[in-house]
């Protein structure tokens, strides 16, 4: 196939209910170079909701999968942690980590006491999550507001001994911030304020552009290019995987579903980590690993993943990416060895697969596709207590 001779990175956005595409590709000069093994980055591409008031806490209860505790003295040992907002017919609206934030309270002149938090939401649907967070409000006694940029700031950490800060209890010049235990050695989020940087023992700052080729080598989903708003399940996106669903909670909206699919039914797609590879390519690669120097042409939005030389079913959609590597929500028992009945797979070590596009004026574009089930997926039982539920 014929390579550009400058690499694309293409992302879409997606409203709920309604995917808007981008139809200008972005072509930076070079790709980002990987992330260091320990370093921090802020997260420009994520924004910042503060809500607050007497039943701020019983009002994100009945909104998110996770267990938000409700007491005044237990939010207020409470660290941050990974949730999502769902529709009522049980799709993803958007995935969030949400942080008790009391000193939130008292910078806008609050009473300490009084239940604050900041949900940190992709930056480009923040304002679509507040129209969310508006239309359920009815008589409760909450306010909330969208944070600028600048006054409140999305950081992530990883490496060394994670020196930035592990809850809420340890903060000092940082008031907020939490372990993102969404996967093993993905470090900590740190919200800072008033344009500082997080306190950390060792590591350098590196672009986010780097922070997501290491989220998307670990097979973290994350923001609407990823979960697609209003079409992804939350266990075809992870999310159970991540610790972000407690299945024990009580009534939110989108639980119907979400229950019944844990209780009942199987998942037989998940976002998972893949290579891509020319077609030219005879041996699909053994590992999945970032090459930097990769020219490869990347599809422009959702496309479909079919296996070479064979008509069928899809096997999956390619979601996003940057260089050779991106996210795909692929059939389990047709692009991996992942076994989830007693009815046998579809795969075979002989199998591989493609997705084709065309550019808009331009010839089919093809490319071979990989997908690899990370190691934290099929250790899942032993992780539980990393992904315990806040309430435990």
């Amino acid at each position: 196939m014929s390579q550009s001779s400058r690499p694309r990175l293409y992302k879409c956005c997606f409203a709920a209910r309604k995917r808007y595409i981008s139809t200008t590709p972005l072509r930076p000069t070079s790709l980002p170079p990987p992330a260091p093994s320990s370093g921090f980055a802020q997260l420009s591409n994520r924004a910042l909701i503060s809500i607050h008031g007497q039943d701020a806490a019983h009002y994100l209860q009945g909104l998110t999968t996770a267990n938000i505790k409700t007491s005044p003295s237990s939010s207020s040992s409470q660290s941050g942690f990974y949730s999502s907002f769902l529709n009522a017919q049980g799709r993803v609206l958007h995935d969030v980590f949400i942080y008790p934030s009391h000193r939130a309270a008292e910078l806008r002149g609050k009473s300490q006491g009084e239940p604050s938090f900041l949900i940190d939401v992709d930056k480009a649907h923040a304002d679509t999550l507040r129209a969310h967070l508006k239309r359920y409000k009815l008589r409760a006694k909450i306010q909330f507001r969208v944070i600028a940029s600048g006054e409140r700031d999305v950081w992530a950490t990883w490496g060394g001994d994670d020196g930035a800060v592990g809850n809420t209890a340890d903060l000092e010049s940082q008031d907020v911030g939490c372990t993102d235990t969404r996967a093993p050695d993905m470090g900590q989020r740190v919200i800072t304020h008033d344009g500082g940087k997080p306190t950390i023992r060792s590591g350098e700052e590196t672009p986010v552009e780097s922070y997501d080729i290491r989220r998307i080598l670990k097979g973290v989903p994350q923001g609407h290019s990823e979960i697609l708003s209003g079409e992804a399940l939350p266990q075809e996106s992870n999310i159970d995987y991540m610790g972000g669903i407690d299945f024990r909670k009580g009534c939110y909206v989108g639980q119907e579903l979400t229950i019944r699919t844990h209780h009942t039914g199987v998942v037989r797609k998940r976002i998972l980590p893949v290579q891509l590879y020319s077609m030219e390519d005879e041996k699909p690669p053994d590992t999945l690993q970032y090459n930097p120097q990769s020219l490869l042409d990347l599809p422009l939005g959702a496309q479909n993943i079919s296996r070479v030389n064979t008509r069928g079913r899809s096997a999956g959609k390619w979601l996003t990416g940057v260089g050779n590597i991106g996210l795909a929500l692929c059939r389990l028992e047709i692009m991996t060895d992942v076994r989830l009945t007693e009815e046998g797979s579809q795969w075979s070590p002989e199998h591989e697969f493609k997705m084709s596009w065309h550019l808009e004026g331009d010839e089919e574009r093809q490319l071979k596709i990989k997908a690899f089930v990370p190691d934290w997926h099929r250790n899942r039982p032993t992780l539980r207590d990393m992904h315990r539920q806040p309430n435990d």
